[in-house]
């Protein structure tokens, strides 16, 4: 059984944190951390694919893969970004 993905890019200068791991309540669920924060969540249900015909660990792993290469791929297209700084206060 296929526990996650880990990977760091770096991408306009900031290194991202990618975290693709499946919880227990029957989601692959995505993270992106900047310097510890998270900036990003796509959580994905597995349930009907877990119980289908289809199922096995081979294509789990591809769904999980698939995904955290996704949202890699959403960061280097600009569409994933750090958080606008917080104006200052008059």
């Amino acid at each position: 059984m296929v526990t996650g993905f880990n990977t760091d890019i770096k991408h306009d200068g900031v290194v991202y944190h990618i975290q693709t791991e499946p919880r227990k309540e029957g989601v692959i669920e995505t993270t992106v951390y900047m310097r510890g924060a998270v900036i990003h969540s796509l959580k994905t249900s597995y349930l009907e694919f877990v119980k289908s015909l289809e199922y096995t660990d081979d294509k789990y792993k591809r769904v999980l893969e698939d995904q955290h290469r996704q949202v890699i791929a959403r960061i280097r297209a600009g569409e994933i970004r750090p958080p606008a700084p917080a104006a200052a206060k008059p």
